[in-house]
Parts: structure tokens; C-alpha cells; sequence
């Protein structure tokens, strides 16, 4: 088996884009610079071709990418870095950066940490807030030394994990270069292949009778940094961007068994252990099967998708034929929640209906920020209404397509929403969220959640715990409340697609789900590529067991609006 050259991996060359802009933000260039190399980076980083190979003409078709960032992508490709980025590296220690991994604190806390306190290290930093320096420090005060010191905290929680928006499209990428080198069977495994929302390696498994050579074009695969560990049929890799990766290789008639194995929690395995004992089969785990369906069907059971492999009674719901029809991409209409140019995002409403349509999606909400999120550009009540005028031509001009009429307000810390009741009542649809105060004590976040749960013209509360994956922990709610009450008055509850944010969880959403809540799957898509992200919502939807019919933006739109009227809401 020859290794095939293969360009510098989209990974890496994004890697190298984002950190650039955040050097540029620390030293203090413009907003404009920093946002157009991170566009480009999402743009790299979305790809499904390496980069690398393309020209300059071909580079700059991708939305993202200009002339200025197509000509940095071609010298990364010939030398694996770039003169501007490489200066910058000078200047600022690289171990600075590492101070924006933490949650809450941004480029610019990052960069007066530095300066204030001159400290360059994570340690440095740690040994800084426990001394108190930080509180101590004009410029950074008691507020940033609690930030720092519960940052520190959440970072090391996460240590040796990571979300999977940064694993997947790593994984996917090394599942198609041992493809492209000849191995025919090879999959994703572990928690990735369930979608979990935080992973720790990537874990990979592939099918052949001689495992030297496919572990040998494996630790040769682009991204490969570092081989950590091998045997005779199992490798472990150091990947470029600080993730790990291990493959295992199994003969090939073991496969079926193997995958399930390697795919499955050990509450599942454990399960199908004991199911296949009562029935004297042994370890199932240890048969020939060729595929995943004959060691199930082995067992009298239908294939149980690996979403559901958690052990939490899918094997007993399996056999008593009560596995749930999950909810799939072909089964939604639409998406509910975009944003424009006209607040922060970076495509027009126009783009944003032709790529929707492109997607055999049938309406888009277009759900700006208003003018509470400031830092969002956020749309007052003029403001919206010239909106208006552009959705309605649009929508004259792209029928039977539907844009929707919609907006992210915001809920203030009384749990009061920042536009009047009056102009509430003229939108289609109403998303309303919280991105501030999300550390209050549990009665006063619950209780702001509750006001804008029951407010009558809120039809769906976006991202509603506002947790960031690896990172901020979600508001403390009342969840028990918070469910009873969106059921009660028929306010859907949204799974935020964006892998950021995963937001519900899959416990929370089904934990909804039992209490009677519609849900809906949105992208919060910022950008055209961000349509692209809905498998990541789909996903939590399916390991919470969600059916079709729970989920809001499975609907015909008559449906939808009838919905968002109050028709046959509630209960």
C-alpha cells in the first residue's frame, strides 16, 4: 500500500488563520482584518477538497476567502507557514494565546493580562490569581480575577477533551485519506460515531488481513504530528491543533462485531452481553459477524443507531419493539433561526434564501439581534421595519419559498424582552434569548426565563441555557420549571445546531421531550456555510430519542404560522 502525497490539511491552514487573527487582535488592528481572516479560517476549515490545491482563481470563489487570504493559503502551502503570521510569533509569546481558551476571557483581556501583569504562561497566570494580583491590578479588577480563576477551573475540567466541532471534520478528514490510500473499510468509532458533544480521542477502525501497512499509512497521514504509541494491530497519534487519534485494525470478518464494540457506551455492550448469555451465544463481541445488523439481528434485535448507544434503554426498548423512528435531515422544512447583515452576520438576506432554497429547505427565519446586543449591532424597531420591506420584496420574488419574519430579542436581566409588545405582535415568529447574566443564582435566571417563557408573542427560546461547549457552563435553571412552563404555553425549546453550542443537550431535550416541550433544530447560522451545520443539532435531537412530530420546523409552513398564531398550543 503506497502513501499518496496529500496537501497541507485544511485543519492545519485554518489552525494558522486563527491564529493570526488573534495575534492581530491582541496587538490591536482592526475588527475588519481580524473578522476577515477567522471568515477565512471557518471557510478553510468547512471545506470537503484540500485547499492547498487549489489556485488562486479557485481559492477565491469560496465565500470567505479573498484575494489577500488566497495569496497567505498559497504560501502556507509552500512552506507550511507565512511571513506575517511568523512575525507576529516574535512579538507575542505564543502560550498567550492559550489565555483565550479560557471561558470569558477574549483577545483583549488576554492581551491586558499580558501587559498588566506580564505574565505568558497559563502557571504564570494561575500562580497571578491565586495571589491575587489579578483584583489587585487597575485595568483588570476582582471581576476578571473570578473570571480567570473559573476559566482555569473549567479548562482543566476539560483536559485532554474536546468538542466536536473541532473532532469530527478531523475525524472525517483521516477516514477519507486512508480511503484515498486503499483501505476500503474504515469508520469513525467511540464517542464520535455516537456524536457526543465532547470527545476525547478520535478513536477509527478499519478492516484488513494484514494491519502493518494500513497502520503505517496512518502515522504517515498529513495531520499526523507524532506516533504515540503502536502494536501489532493498534496505533496512537498526536494530531496537529493538540488532538489525539487512535485506529485499531480487525480482520475483516470481524468487523460487524467490532464496530458495534468500539461505537457502543459500555452500558450498551453490557447490555448485549447479557442478551446474548440468555440466549448461549456467548461473547457476541467475539462472532463473526460481516455487518452491524447481523450481530443485532444475531440478538433478535432491529440495528439500534449509534446515537442511542449510551445504555440508557435502548436494548430494552429495542426489544420490546419501542424504539423510537428518529428524526432525520429529510424530515425538516426549514430552519428558524438566521442572521444577516443586518446584525452580525455575514451573508445578505438574499443569500441567505438562496442558499435555504439551495437546501430544499421550503421558509427561513431571518432572527436578527435587536438593539438589546449592542455588541451585535442590533436592530431597533426602524431598523426592522426597512428589514421588513426587503422580506417582503423577497419573498414576492422567491415564492412559494417563505423568508420569516423573526428576530432574537433579548431578554433583560428582569426578564422583560427589549422590544414592545406592540411591534412583537407584528413578526411571523418570535425567538427570544439571553446572552448576559447567566451566572445569577438559580431562582433569579430561572425566574427571567420564566417572564419570557410566558410572554405571549414568544414563540421559541433560542440556545436556552447559553452554554458554550468545553467552555462556559450553562445557566443554572430550574429545568423542571423551565419545561412545565414552555408546555404549558406551547414555547418550543431549540436545540442549537451551532457545535459551539449544542444547546439543549441531548439530557435536557430529552428530558423535555418527557415533559410534553416542542422542540425546534436551528442552525443560528451566521454565514452560508453555517446552513451546513444542522447535522450537529440533528444529532443531539436523535440521542435524546426526538420523533419527527416533536420537532417544530418539521411542519409545512402553514403549519408553523398556524402555530406561531397560538393555534393548538399549549395545553
Amino acid at each position: 500500500m503506497t502513501p499518496l502525497p496529500t496537501p497541507l490539511a485544511n485543519p492545519r491552514i485554518a489552525a494558522l488563520l486563527r491564529e493570526y487573527a488573534d495575534l492581530l487582535e491582541l496587538r490591536g488592528e482592526s475588527a475588519f482584518r481580524t473578522q476577515a481572516y477567522r471568515r477565512g479560517a471557518d471557510a478553510i476549515a468547512g471545506l470537503d477538497h484540500p485547499a492547498a490545491g487549489l489556485s488562486a482563481a479557485e481559492l477565491q470563489r469560496i465565500e470567505g476567502v479573498g484575494k489577500g487570504i488566497s495569496g497567505t493559503i498559497a504560501e502556507i502551502a509552500q512552506r507550511g507557514s507565512f511571513g506575517s503570521l511568523d512575525e507576529l510569533r516574535r512579538i507575542i509569546p505564543a502560550s498567550v494565546i492559550r489565555f483565550t481558551d479560557l471561558p470569558g476571557v477574549g483577545v483583549k483581556t488576554a492581551a491586558r493580562l499580558y501587559e498588566l501583569l506580564g505574565v505568558a504562561t497559563l502557571d504564570a497566570l494561575q500562580e497571578a490569581a491565586d495571589a491575587g494580583r489579578i483584583a489587585a491590578t487597575k485595568g483588570l479588577g476582582a471581576r476578571t480575577e473570578q473570571t480567570v480563576r473559573d476559566g482555569l477551573a473549567q479548562l482543566a475540567l476539560y483536559a485532554g477533551r474536546h468538542g466536536i466541532g473541532a473532532a469530527l471534520p478531523l475525524g472525517g478528514l483521516l477516514v477519507r485519506l486512508l480511503r484515498e490510500r486503499g483501505v476500503v473499510r474504515v469508520s469513525l468509532a467511540g464517542s464520535l460515531r455516537r456524536w457526543a458533544d465532547i470527545v476525547g480521542d478520535i478513536d477509527l477502525l478499519a478492516a484488513g488481513d494484514e494491519p502493518g501497512p494500513i497502520l503505517a499509512a496512518f502515522a504517515a497521514l498529513p495531520p499526523v504530528s507524532e506516533v504515540v504509541e503502536r502494536r501489532e494491530r493498534d496505533i496512537r497519534v498526536a494530531l496537529d491543533g493538540g488532538l489525539s487519534a487512535q485506529l485499531r485494525v480487525v480482520p475483516p470478518d470481524h468487523w460487524g462485531g467490532a464496530l458495534v464494540a468500539r461505537s457502543s457506551a459500555e452500558g450498551h455492550c453490557a447490555a448485549l452481553r447479557e442478551l446474548a448469555d440468555r440466549r448461549g451465544l456467548g461473547d457476541p463481541f467475539a462472532l463473526p459477524f460481516d455487518e452491524e445488523a447481523d450481530l443485532y439481528a444475531a440478538l433478535g434485535l432491529p440495528t439500534i443507531p449509534p446515537e442511542l448507544r449510551e445504555g440508557r434503554g435502548e436494548v430494552a426498548a429495542a426489544l420490546a419493539g419501542r424504539l423510537p423512528r428518529l428524526i432525520a435531515r429529510d424530515d425538516l422544512r426549514g430552519d428558524l433561526h438566521s442572521h444577516s447583515t443586518w446584525s452580525d452576520g455575514g451573508a445578505t438576506i438574499a443569500q441567505m434564501a438562496e442558499a435555504a432554497i439551495a437546501r430544499d429547505y421550503a421558509y427561513l427565519g431571518v432572527s436578527d439581534h435587536t438593539h438589546g446586543l449592542t455588541v451585535a449591532n442590533g436592530l431597533d424597531e426602524t431598523r426592522l421595519r426597512a428589514q421588513w420591506i426587503e422580506i417582503d420584496r423577497l419573498n414576492a420574488e422567491l415564492a412559494p419559498f417563505r423568508l420569516l419574519k423573526s428576530a432574537e430579542v433579548e431578554i433583560r436581566r428582569d426578564g422583560a424582552l427589549d422590544l414592545p409588545d406592540s411591534v412583537l405582535a407584528e413578526f411571523d415568529l418570535v425567538m427570544a434569548s439571553l446572552h448576559s447574566g447567566l451566572r445569577g443564582d438559580r431562582a433569579t435566571v430561572t425566574g427571567r426565563l420564566l417572564r419570557a417563557i410566558r410572554n405571549p408573542h414568544v414563540d421559541i427560546i433560542a440556545h436556552p441555557s447559553g452554554r458554550i461547549v468545553g467552555g462556559r457552563a450553562g445557566a443554572d435553571y430550574d429545568w423542571d420549571a423551565v419545561f412545565a412552563a414552555a408546555a404549558e404555553t406551547g414555547t418550543a425549546l431549540e436545540i442549537n445546531a451551532a457545535p459551539e453550542r449544542l444547546d439543549l443537550t441531548d439530557e435536557t431535550a430529552r428530558r423535555a421531550l418527557d415533559a410534553g416541550v416542542t422542540l425546534t433544530i436551528d442552525c443560528d447560522a451566521h454565514s452560508v456555510a453555517n446552513l451546513d451545520l444542522m447535522p450537529f443539532g440533528l444529532a443531539v435531537a436523535r440521542r435524546a430519542w426526538a420523533t419527527p412530530d416533536r420537532v417544530l420546523n418539521t411542519r409545512p409552513l402553514a403549519e408553523v404560522l398556524a402555530w406561531a398564531r397560538g393555534e393548538g398550543r399549549g395545553t
